[in-house]
C-alpha cells in the first residue's frame, strides 16, 4: 500500500510538472481507460466514463468525470452520476493520505436494497478500505431507490440533498439533508459511527419535520449486519407539534421481517398533564400490518386541555373533528385498539370508551367508537377517515339515544339557548359524514321531542342542502332549534337549498297544511362565484309577520347567490289577493344590509308601520318590539293605491325606506290624493329609552273631499296642506299622547256645507214677527241647511301639542256672510269641538250679531248646536228701535200719542238689563186720556217710548194718589209684547271641563 501510494505521489509530482511545463497540451481523456481500470479494481464493480474526463495539480488537485456509472448495466443494484468532482488535499496526498477537501456528486442514482433472503446488495464489492478515506466537504444530490426482491417493492427517495463529512480513523459519516416524500420535503440527520470493538455501528437517524402538524421520527441504537442481513435494536421515537401534540416511545427492534414494539406509552400533549396510554404493538412488513393495543384505566380530558388555549374549552364534537388531523399518515395497514374505563371530557365522565380504528395510506377507518355519555345516552359511531387537499373527511353510520336531549347537547355542542330549549328525548339515526367544510346527515331518521323528520340534512363549504320531509311538523316545539340553526347559517354566510314537503306545520301557532317549497340551482350565464337558484313557494302562512290569515302563493323568482350578497331577482307571486313583484338584494359581508324594490297593488298603511315600529304584535300600552330597526338597507317601494288610517286612499305610490341599524326613514315619498301631489319624509329613531319620529307632509292642489278620516271630511273645494309631527315613546300609546307639531291647511273654493248665506235674510224677515228662542234657532238650523257657503279662499293655521290638535280662528268670507272657525281634536280621546261664529257681512245686517254654531263628536259623526241667544235679544232690541222711531214720527205728524200704559212686570224684566232704559215718571206727571183710539193693526210693541219719558217731580211727603184707571174703548188694540230676552252665557264659558284622561307614563 505504501508502494502504491508512493508511486501515486511521484505519478502526481510527475503531473504536476507536465502541467507545470505544457498545461495545455495534456490530454486527460488519453488516460480514461487507465482511470476505469482502477476504479473498477478499487471498488470491485465495473467503473465507466462516459463524458468527458478532466484533471488538474494546481492549486489543488482536482478531478472531474462526467457520466460515471458503477456497475453492469443489468445489475439490480447500480450508481450513477451526472459529474463527480473531487478536490484532494496535496499535503496529504504527499504524506500518504487519503484525503479529499470535497466530493461533489451531482445526478446521483443509486440503486440498492435486500434480496430474497434479506441480505444487502450494493453495486460496489471492492476492498478498498473507507476507513483510510477522509472527506471534509460531501455533498451528494440525486435519488436513491430501496429494493425489497422479496416483495418486489420498491420505495424511492427522490429529491435527495445530502451535506456531510467522513472522518478518517473509523469511517465516521455525518451530516443532513433532505428528500422529498409524498411530494413534501422531509429533512434528516444521519450519524453513523463504530460502536466498539466488533463491527455494529452506531445510528442514529432524525426524520424532521418539515411543517407543523408533521410527523417526526427518531430512530437510536445499533446496526448490525449478520451475514449481510441488517438488524435494528433501540430506541423509536415518533411525534408531532400541532395545536395538540403526541409522542409515542418503544423499544424497538427492527429486521427485514418486521419490527416489535415493548414498553410503548403514547402521550398527547405535556408531560405533566397529557393524557398516558401504555401498550405494546408489532409491525409485520410480509405483508405489511401494524398492530397496537393501548389502554388505561382512567383519562383526564379536561385536565389535559387545560394549558392548551386553542384547544382550552372546545365542545367533544369539536374534538372529535380535530383529532382527525392529529391521526399520523402509515403507509402500511394499521389496527388500533384504545381502551379506557373512564374518561373526564368537558365536565362530565364517560364510561365505557372504547375505540377501534384501522388504517392504510391516507385513510384511517373508525371500526367502532362506543361511549356513555350525559342524559342517559349512548353512542356509536363507526366510519372511515380520508385526507384529501382540504382536509380529513369522516363518514359512516351513527347512532343516538338519549333520554335527556337537554344534557347531551349542552355536553356536546356547548350551552346555548337552542339546548336548555331542548327537553325530552332524542333519538337519532343516519349516515353521517362531517370534516371541517361540511357536515351532512343522509337517510335521516330523526324523532325529537315526537316530531318526525326524514331526509337529509348537508352542509357543504358555503351552502345548507335540505330535504325534509313529515307528516307533523311542531314548529313552536322546534322554534329555539331553527333560530339557531338560521343564526349559525347566517353568521356562516351559507346559502340554501331546501325542498319541504309538510303534510301539516304549525308555526308560532298556525296551522299550514300543507307547506311545500323548493330551492334549485340553476346556470344562468353570470361569474363563476355567483350561484342562482330557482326559488318556487307554492303556498305559505304569514300571519304573524304581516296580517292574519295572509298567504304568500305561487312566489317565483331567482335566487342569486355571490360572495358579496343573496339577491331574489325578478320574483313575482301573491301576498294574499295582491299580486307582489319586485328584487331584493342581501348583503353577506359586514354589516347586512337588505336592498332593492317592491312593486304592490295595494299597501296598508297601518299595519306596515306597526309592522316597522314592532307594534303589530303588542297592545297600545307594551313597549314596542324590535320592529325593522336594525335592518340596514334601502328599499324602494311602489303601490297601485294604499289605505290610509281612517278610510282615506291614495294612488301611485312611492318612496324609498332606508335603515341603518338604529334609524329607520322615508325619503321621497310621494302619492297622489284627490288629485293633488302628496310629498312627505320621515325618520324613527329607536334609543336607549324610547322611540322619536319627525315626519313632513306637503299636499299641492288636492280635492277636499278626498281627505277624510272615518265619517269627517274636509268640504268640498281645494286644498293644500304644509305641516310637520314629532313624537317620542316606548308605546304606541305614548307615541300618540307625545304627537306635536304644526301646520297651515289652505283652502280654496271651498263650499262649507250647512251655512247658507241666505240664513241672514230669512233674519231679516224674522226681525217682523218675533219668535220665540227654540221657534227662531229651529227656523236658523233650517235656514243654514239650505246652501254651504262658497268661500274663495282660506289658510287654518294648526298647532299639535301632547296629542291634542287646536285650530287657530279662520276666516271664510263671502260678499253676504263670514264663517270664523276655531276648535281642535283630541286624538288620544278621538274627540272633536268646533266653533263656527256665522256674520253676515252685508249693509242690511253687518250690525247682527253673530250665529253661534258648535260641532263636537267622534270621527264617527258631529253633532251641531246652534247657538241664536245673542240673535234673539239683538233682534228684540231691533224691534224696539224700530217702534220707537214709528212712534217719533207719529208724534211729528201730530198725531195722537197712544196711552201711556203701565208697563207689565214681564216687558221690564225683559229690557231691564238694557243700561239706557230709566225708570218711569210717576203716574201723576202724564195725564193719560181715559179714552184712546190706537191704529189698526200698527203698533207691536209696548206703547212708551223709554226714551220720551219727563223727569219725575220730587217726591213729596204725602202719599201717592192711585192713578185713575185707564178705559179703553172697544176698538182700541193694544200690541202685544215682545218676547221674552232669553239671555243665556257666552258660549264655553260655563262649559264643565273635561276630567283629565289617564295615560301610561314611561
Amino acid at each position: 500500500m505504501q508502494t502504491t501510494l508512493l508511486g501515486l505521489a511521484i505519478a502526481a509530482i510527475m503531473a504536476l510538472v507536465a502541467a507545470l511545463a505544457a498545461p495545455l497540451f495534456v490530454d486527460w481523456n488519453k488516460y480514461k481507460p487507465q482511470f476505469e481500470v482502477e476504479a473498477s479494481r478499487v471498488v470491485g464493480a465495473p467503473v465507466r466514463v462516459e463524458g468527458a474526463l478532466d484533471a488538474r495539480l494546481l492549486p489543488a488537485p482536482i478531478l472531474r468525470m462526467h457520466k460515471l456509472s458503477v456497475g453492469a448495466p443489468k445489475d439490480p443494484t447500480k450508481l450513477t452520476a451526472g459529474k463527480l468532482d473531487v478536490e484532494f488535499s496535496l499535503g496529504s496526498l504527499l504524506r500518504g493520505e487519503w484525503r479529499a477537501t470535497q466530493l461533489s456528486l451531482t445526478g446521483l442514482a443509486l440503486d440498492i436494497g435486500l434480496d430474497k433472503d434479506g441480505r444487502i446488495i450494493a453495486p460496489a464489492k471492492g476492498e478498498f478500505n473507507f476507513g483510510e478515506l477522509a472527506i471534509d466537504r460531501l455533498d451528494l444530490a440525486g435519488r436513491v431507490t430501496l429494493h425489497d426482491a422479496a416483495s418486489g417493492a420498491a420505495h424511492v427517495l427522490d429529491g435527495l440533498d445530502f451535506r456531510g463529512d467522513v472522518r478518517s480513523l473509523g469511517g465516521n459519516l455525518r451530516g443532513e439533508g433532505s428528500f422529498l416524500l409524498r411530494d413534501a420535503k422531509q429533512p434528516f440527520r444521519l450519524a453513523l459511527s463504530k460502536a466498539g470493538d466488533n463491527e455494529a455501528t452506531r445510528l442514529r437517524l432524525d426524520l424532521d419535520s418539515a411543517a407543523a402538524g408533521s410527523v417526526a421520527s427518531s430512530f437510536d441504537g445499533t446496526l448490525a449486519f449478520e451475514n449481510r442481513v441488517p438488524r435494528f435494536a433501540g430506541a423509536l421515537a415518533l411525534g408531532a407539534a400541532d395545536e395538540m401534540p403526541w409522542r409515542i416511545t418503544a423499544r424497538t427492534t427492527l429486521d427485514p421481517s418486521g419490527a416489535a414494539f415493548t414498553q410503548g406509552q403514547l402521550l398527547s400533549g405535556t408531560e405533566a398533564t397529557g393524557l398516558k396510554l401504555a401498550g405494546e404493538g408489532a409491525l409485520a412488513f410480509k405483508p405489511a400490518k401494524l398492530r397496537v393495543a393501548l389502554s388505561a384505566p382512567q383519562l383526564d380530558l379536561d385536565r389535559a386541555l387545560a394549558e392548551n388555549k386553542t384547544l382550552h374549552g372546545k365542545t367533544p364534537a369539536a374534538l372529535l373533528a380535530g383529532a382527525m388531523a392529529v391521526l399520523p399518515t402509515l403507509p402500511w395497514l394499521s389496527q388500533i385498539d384504545v381502551a379506557v374505563d373512564r374518561a373526564n371530557v368537558a365536565g362530565h365522565a364517560l364510561n365505557g370508551l372504547s375505540v377501534r380504528i384501522e388504517g392504510r395510506d391516507d385513510a384511517w377507518t373508525v371500526g367502532k367508537l362506543a361511549l356513555g355519555g350525559p342524559g342517559d345516552s349512548r353512542l356509536t359511531l363507526s366510519g372511515k377517515v380520508t385526507r384529501g387537499s382540504d382536509g380529513e373527511r369522516f363518514a359512516g353510520p351513527v347512532s343516538l339515544d338519549a333520554s335527556d336531549a337537554r344534557a347531551f347537547t349542552e355536553w356536546a355542542f356547548g350551552k346555548s339557548e337552542l339546548a336548555r330549549a331542548l327537553r325530552g328525548n332524542l333519538r337519532l339515526k343516519a349516515a353521517i359524514a362531517f370534516s371541517a367544510h361540511e357536515l351532512v346527515l343522509d337517510e335521516m331518521k330523526l324523532d325529537l321531542f315526537g316530531t318526525q323528520l326524514e331526509g337529509r340534512v348537508a352542509q357543504k363549504a358555503k351552502e345548507i342542502d335540505l330535504t325534509l320531509r313529515s307528516p307533523f311538523v311542531d314548529g313552536d316545539k322546534l322554534a329555539n332549534l331553527v333560530r339557531e340553526s338560521m343564526a349559525w347559517r347566517e353568521k356562516a354566510g351559507r346559502a340554501l337549498r331546501a325542498q319541504l314537503d309538510f303534510t301539516k306545520a304549525k308555526i308560532l301557532g298556525h296551522d299550514i297544511a300543507p307547506l311545500q317549497a323548493e330551492l334549485a340551482t340553476v346556470a344562468d350565464g353570470g361569474p363563476s362565484k355567483r350561484q342562482a337558484f330557482d326559488l318556487k313557494l307554492r303556498r305559505a302562512v304569514v300571519a304573524p309577520w304581516l296580517a292574519p290569515d295572509t298567504a304568500i302563493n305561487d312566489v317565483s323568482g331567482r335566487l342569486v347567490v355571490t360572495d358579496d350578497a343573496f339577491a331574489l331577482e325578478k320574483f313575482s307571486g301573491k301576498l294574499g289577493a295582491e299580486v307582489v313583484a319586485g328584487n331584493l338584494s342581501l348583503s353577506r359581508e359586514g354589516e347586512r344590509s337588505l336592498s332593492g324594490n317592491i312593486d304592490v297593488g295595494t299597501l296598508d298603511i297601518r299595519t306596515l308601520v306597526a309592522a316597522m315600529l314592532g307594534a303589530d304584535a303588542r297592545t297600545a300600552t307594551e313597549p314596542l318590539a324590535q320592529g325593522w330597526f336594525g335592518w340596514r338597507g334601502s328599499l324602494a317601494v311602489k303601490a297601485d293605491k294604499a289605505l290610509l288610517p281612517g278610510g282615506a286612499e291614495v294612488t301611485a305610490v312611492s318612496g324609498a325606506l332606508r335603515g341603518d341599524g338604529a334609524s329607520l326613514a322615508l325619503d321621497d315619498g310621494k302619492a297622489s290624493i284627490g288629485g293633488g301631489a302628496l310629498s312627505l319624509s320621515g325618520v324613527a329613531q329607536r334609543g336607549a329609552a324610547d322611540t322619536a319620529i319627525e315626519a313632513s307632509f306637503k299636499l299641492d292642489k288636492a280635492d277636499a273631499a278626498a281627505l277624510k278620516y272615518r265619517e269627517l271630511a274636509l268640504p268640498p273645494g281645494q286644498a293644500s296642506l304644509r305641516m310637520t309631527l314629532a313624537t317620542h315613546g316606548r308605546s304606541a300609546t305614548a307615541l300618540r299622547n307625545a304627537l306635536s307639531g304644526n301646520g297651515v291647511l289652505t283652502l280654496t273654493d271651498a263650499h262649507l256645507p250647512r251655512l247658507a248665506a241666505a240664513t241672514f235674510d230669512m233674519v231679516n224677515q224674522a226681525s217682523e214677527q218675533p219668535m220665540k228662542n227654540e221657534d227662531l234657532k229651529e227656523a236658523v238650523a233650517l235656514a243654514l241647511d239650505q246652501a254651504p257657503l262658497a268661500a274663495a279662499t282660506a289658510d287654518v293655521s294648526f298647532a299639535i301639542k301632547d296629542g291634542r290638535l287646536h285650530a287657530d280662528p279662520a276666516a271664510f268670507r263671502t260678499e253676504a256672510a263670514q264663517a270664523t272657525i276655531s276648535g281642535g281634536y283630541d286624538i288620544p280621546e278621538e274627540q272633536g269641538d268646533l266653533r263656527i261664529a256665522f256674520k253676515a257681512t252685508s249693509s242690511a245686517l253687518k250690525d247682527a250679531p253673530e250665529i253661534q254654531i258648535f260641532l263636537h263628536g267622534t270621527p264617527q259623526g258631529l253633532t251641531r248646536d246652534v247657538d241664536v241667544a245673542a240673535l234673539s235679544s239683538w233682534l228684540s232690541l231691533r224691534a224696539i228701535e224700530r217702534e220707537t222711531q214709528r212712534l217719533d214720527a207719529l208724534e211729528k205728524e201730530g198725531r195722537p200719542q197712544p196711552p201711556k200704559l203701565q208697563p207689565q212686570p214681564q216687558l221690564q224684566q225683559q229690557i231691564q238689563p238694557q243700561p239706557q232704559v230709566q225708570p218711569l215718571p210717576p203716574r201723576d206727571a202724564v195725564a193719560a186720556p181715559a179714552e184712546m183710539s190706537l191704529p189698526p193693526g200698527e203698533v207691536k210693541l209696548p206703547p212708551l217710548d223709554p226714551r220720551r219719558r219727563k223727569a219725575a217731580a220730587p217726591p213729596t211727603t204725602a202719599a201717592p194718589a192711585s192713578p185713575p184707571p185707564v178705559t179703553l174703548s172697544p176698538d182700541a188694540r193694544v200690541t202685544p209684547l215682545p218676547p221674552p230676552i232669553d239671555i243665556k252665557p257666552a258660549p264655553g264659558a260655563l262649559r264643565t271641563p273635561r276630567a283629565p284622561r289617564s295615560s301610561a307614563t314611561f
